[in-house]
Order: structure tokens, then sequence, then C-alpha cells
């Protein structure tokens, strides 16, 4: 059940966090600071952290393990 509401909140949030360009004179970091901080993009990194820091600390659990 977990995975079907986490997947239904992500595919939600698809359409409006999606990633777009901005105009070509822009330089690289203005781009990669509104892809990462843009206020509709911010769904998706905080999405994106939270995975990460779980997948993280479940790899170093697994490997405390063996």
């Amino acid at each position: 059940m977990r995975l079907m509401l986490s997947l239904c909140v992500i595919s939600g949030f698809a359409g409006v966090v999606g990633a777009h360009p901005l105009a070509g004179d822009e330089n690289l970091p203005l781009q990669l600071g509104h892809q990462l901080l843009g206020l509709h993009h911010l769904p998706l990194t905080a999405i994106l952290l939270f995975g990460g820091v779980v997948l993280c600390r479940a790899f170093y659990k697994s490997a405390r393990r063996q």
C-alpha cells in the first residue's frame, strides 16, 4: 500500500515539476539553481533527497549487518 501511495504522489507531481530548460542565454549555475530550488521544482527535489537518504541508510544498515 505504501508503494502505491508513493507512486501516486510522485506521478501526480510529474506534470508540475518536470524539468524544463530556461532560455538559451542563461548560464549553467542559474539553470541548475532553477531546477533544484525553483518553487515549482521543490517537491521533486525534496522527494529525491528523501529517497536518497532512505536508500543510503538502508545500504549502510545492511553493510553493518554483514
